[in-house]
C-alpha cells in the first residue's frame, strides 16, 4: 500500500501525475476490452474517462511547470490499494460482457475516493507545510471529481433500473433568482440537519457538522430576510424530495452490498446531490449574484462531503 508519509512536493506531485497516467493506461485497456466484446456503452464511458484523466494530467504538468517542480523518475506507476475497500467495483466494471455504465462509474468513483483518502492522510501527516497545502488542494480536487461522478453514477443507476426515475433529479432551472436559491438552500439544509439529528451517534465530527448546518441556515435566513422580508414561497420542497430520494437509493444499495454505514452514506449521497444541484446552477446561470451564491453553496457542500467521507473511511 502506498505510504502516506510524503516528504517533498516533488514526490507528491510525481505520485499524483503517475496516478493519472496509470489511470489513462488502465481505462484505455478496459475501453479496448469492452469494444472487443461489443459492449459499446461501457467502452464509451471508459474512453471518456481516458479523456478526463488526460486533462487532469495536463493540468498537473502545468502546475508543476509553474512551480518549477521536476518529476521524480524513481516514482513509477501508482495504483490505489486499500485493503478496507471491496474489489467488487473493479471486478464488475472490468467484466467486458456484463459491465454497464453504472458499474463503470462506480469503479471510477471508487478510484477517486481512494485518491481522496490518500491525499487527506498525506495532508494530515505532512511535516512540510507546502506538502500539507498541496495535498489538501489535491484532496479537494479529487472530492470534486467524486461528487460529479457520483451524480452521473446516480443517473446511470436510475436509468438501468427505472428509466423514468432519472427525471426525479433536481432541476436547477427551477431557480430564477438569488432569493429562490437561498430559500431552496435553507430547505435543503433543514432536511440535512433533521437527518443528522436522527442518527444515534456521539461523534464529534457529526456534532460539528450539525452546528455548521444550523449556522448556515441562520446566515441564509438573515440574508433572505434582508433581500425579501415578505418572501413566503418555498421552492425547495420538491428539490429536497428529489435530492433525498437520490441519496436513499444509493444508501440502500450500499447497505445491501455490505458497504459503509447506510445512514452516513445517505447523508453523504444527499450532500453529493446538493453539490451537483448547486454546481449545475453555477454552470448554467447568467446572473452574477446567483452564481456567487451558488459557488458558496457548492464549496459548503464539498466541505460536508469531505467530513462524511472521512467518517465513512474511519469506520
Amino acid at each position: 500500500m502506498l505510504s502516506t508519509k510524503v516528504k517533498s512536493t516533488r514526490d507528491l506531485m510525481s505520485i499524483a501525475l503517475q496516478t493519472e497516467r496509470e489511470a489513462i493506461r488502465r481505462y484505455s485497456q478496459l475501453a479496448a476490452n469492452m469494444r472487443d466484446a461489443g459492449n459499446d456503452s461501457a467502452a464509451a464511458l471508459f474512453e471518456r474517462m481516458v479523456s478526463e484523466e488526460q486533462e487532469h494530467a495536463r493540468l498537473l504538468l502545468a502546475w508543476m511547470a509553474k512551480e518549477s517542480i521536476a518529476l521524480n523518475p524513481e516514482i513509477g506507476p501508482i495504483r490505489w490499494r486499500d485493503p478496507q475497500v471491496s474489489t467488487t467495483y473493479n471486478d464488475e466494471a472490468r467484466d467486458p460482457l456484463h459491465s454497464t455504465p453504472y458499474k463503470v462509474l462506480a469503479f471510477a468513483v471508487n478510484n477517486e475516493e481512494n485518491a481522496f483518502r490518500f491525499y487527506t492522510h498525506v495532508a494530515a501527516e505532512a511535516e512540510d507545510e507546502t506538502v500539507h497545502q498541496y495535498a489538501e488542494i489535491l484532496a479537494r480536487e479529487e472530492l470534486g471529481h467524486v461528487a460529479l461522478l457520483r451524480v452521473e453514477r446516480r443517473l446511470a443507476f436510475h436509468a438501468e433500473r427505472d428509466a423514468s426515475a432519472a427525471a426525479s433529479v433536481a432541476d436547477p432551472r427551477s431557480i430564477q433568482n438569488e432569493i429562490e436559491l437561498l430559500a431552496a438552500a435553507i430547505e435543503i439544509d433543514r432536511y440535512l440537519g433533521d437527518a443528522i439529528g436522527q442518527i444515534d451517534s456521539d461523534s464529534p465530527q457529526l456534532a460539528a457538522l450539525a452546528r455548521e448546518t444550523r449556522l448556515k441556515i441562520s446566515n441564509n435566513e438573515n440574508t433572505l430576510n434582508s433581500l425579501a422580508p415578505d418572501y413566503r414561497r418555498i421552492p425547495g420542497t420538491e428539490i429536497v424530495r428529489s435530492l433525498a430520494q437520490s441519496g436513499a437509493s444509493e444508501a440502500m444499495t450500499a447497505g445491501k452490498s455490505g458497504g459503509p454505514d447506510p445512514e452516513l452514506q445517505r447523508l453523504s449521497d444527499y450532500c453529493d446531490a446538493s453539490f451537483a444541484f448547486y454546481d449545475a446552477i453555477v454552470e448554467s446561470t447568467a446572473d452574477e449574484s446567483i452564481m456567487r451564491t451558488a459557488q458558496a453553496l457548492t464549496a459548503s457542500a464539498l466541505d460536508r462531503i469531505g467530513v462524511l467521507k472521512r467518517m465513512i473511511a474511519n469506520e
